[in-house]
Order: structure tokens, then sequence, then C-alpha cells
């Protein structure tokens, strides 16, 4: 139970400050991703992102705090986890290649969904009136957003393989999660960021166009180092946001990062930035969008509610 005191202490509002960091860097990131695109290939850019992040965490842990000792002796899990966020990345800035920034954004909010499912079949959690009423209305938001997408994508072969590879990026993101949840208990969020980043730079190597590196303008290289730091930052803040504020909380917020994704390229688009594809996303699936992403708040807040309880 949250009292009245608990949301004007010190602790809340940096748990707040810190979840809202994360939000909005999630919401640019599929626009920068796109942009980055028109740079380098997929692997080439979530290598780096990983290589960056990993770079400077090792550092500030190995200065200022502990838990560098985790890549000595990695727990099996960990690794496996590492690989499937590296899959998740992958999976997610193709989503982006493939169709744009607005409908990996919205697709992608089938993760938490996921994550509920696997939660009742797997590990035998209750699934609550809540979650299923949450269900059926992302359901039917992201209905609407796929019939708009079908109608007016410029391709729509590019757009079903975009799906396929955004629905993949949610199924192993779902498998990271069960990774993090089992080793969370012994490790600090930063220690298991530091063996996860580790593990997928080894893992990405294969897919890095090395050439591309050499080849990329300043304003490519920009791109990736705001990549590198919103992968960095945004952990960061949500493993900082964990430490204050209740799950519950941290999920209705950060479920909002499509809404923003979707304003930006509306605002990019409509200045005419031609870096940007134009998406042609009509008022259904807008409409589509903020349905499915109000179901999928419902799903999770329900899920995260009952675990703070239990």
């Amino acid at each position: 139970q949250l009292s009245k005191s608990t949301f004007f202490s010190d602790s809340y509002t940096k748990g707040i400050v810190m979840v809202l960091v994360t939000l909005c860097l999630w919401g640019v990131l599929p626009i920068f991703l796109k942009l980055a695109l028109n740079y380098y290939s997929a692997g080439t850019i979530v290598w780096f992102r990983f290589s960056f992040s990993f770079l400077i965490l090792f550092w500030f842990l190995f200065l200022f705090r502990s838990g560098c000792e985790i890549l000595f002796r990695p727990p099996l899990i960990g690794v496996l986890g590492g690989v499937a966020l590296a899959a998740n990345y992958f999976g997610m800035t193709q989503g982006v290649h493939f169709s744009g920034p607005s409908n990996a954004a919205i697709i992608i909010q089938l993760a938490p969904v996921f994550l509920v499912i696997v939660g009742v079949v797997l590990f035998r959690e209750t699934i609550r009136l809540r979650q299923l009423v949450g269900m059926i209305i992302a359901m039917t938001g992201f209905y609407l957003f796929y019939l708009d997408r079908v109608r007016n994508a410029a391709d729509n072969l590019n757009y079903s393989i975009a799906n396929g590879w955004i629905v993949f990026a949610a199924v192993v993101w779902v498998l990271y999660m069960i990774c993090q949840k089992k080793l969370s208990v012994k490790y600090s969020a930063q220690t298991l960021n530091l063996l996860i980043y580790f593990v997928a730079m080894v893992v990405l190597v294969p897919l890095v166009e090395w050439g591309e590196f050499f080849e990329g303008e300043i304003a490519g290289w920009l791109l990736l180092i705001i990549l590198g730091l919103n992968t960095l930052l945004a952990y960061g803040a949500l493993a900082e946001a964990v430490e204050c504020i209740p799950l519950s909380v941290i999920s209705i917020l950060i479920t909002l990062n499509p809404l923003i994704t979707l304003s930006g390229m509306w605002v990019l688009t409509t200045l005419g930035v031609e870096a940007l594809p134009v998406e042609n996303i009509r008022w259904y699936g807008y409409l589509g969008g903020v349905i499915a992403v109000s179901g999928v708040i419902l799903v999770v807040a329900t899920h995260y509610k009952k675990e703070n309880l239990s």
C-alpha cells in the first residue's frame, strides 16, 4: 500500500524521475534507430549499442562500485539472458528497418502481454478478470492498427517481414525477463546489466559489417553514440527506479512510450524531415495504437499489483 507521505518522499520522486527518463528514451529510440539505419546495418547498430554500454558501465562499476566479478564466473542463466536480449535488440531493429518507428513501437507491446501468458502457462500464475479484459482491449487495438498498416503501408511484404521480426523480438524479450527475474534475487540490476551487455556484445560479432565504421559520416557516428547512450541511460535509470517505486507504477508509465514515438513521428513527418519515411497512418491507426497501449497498461498493472502484494 502507498501512503500519502510515500508520494512526497525523496525516494519516490527520484523513482518517478528515473522512470520518466526511461520512458522518454525508449519513446524516441525507434526514431533514432530508423535514422541510423540510413548509415549502418542492424547488426552493426545493435553491436555498437551493447559494446558502448558495456565499456562505460564496466569502468563505472570497476572504479566506483563492485560487480565486475560476475564476468569471470558468469551464471549460465545470465548468459542465456544476454543472448535473449541481443536477439530482442536485433529483431526490434530489423522491425524498424522493414516498417517504421511507429509500427515497431506499437507491435512490440505484445511482449508484456506474452509475459503474463507465460506466467499463467509455465508458472501457474492466476490470471485475473481485469487482465483478460485488458488483453481483449489490447488485441482490438492491435487489430485496428494492423488494418491501417495493411491498407496504407508502402510495401505489404516488408510490413509482414517487419511484424515477424517484432513478434520474434517480443518472444525473446520474455525469455530475457524470466532469466533476469531468476537472477535478480542474487545480483544487483547494474551487475546483471554488465553481464548481459558483455554476452550480447560477443554473440553479435558475426553480424557486424566492419567496413561500415570506416564509411560512416559524422552524422552516422553521432547517431551511434546517441543510441549507445540511450541504451546505457535507459536501463541505468530503470534499474534505479526499480529500487525506489513499485513495479506497478513503473509498468504503467513505461507502457506509454509508444505514444511518444507516434507523436514524434507525426511532428517530424509534418515538418517534412526527409531522412524519415512518411508512415501514412490514418486516424483509426492512431486510435488503434492508443487502444492497444491502454489494454496493455491494464494487463501489466494488474499483473505487477498482484506480484507486489504476494
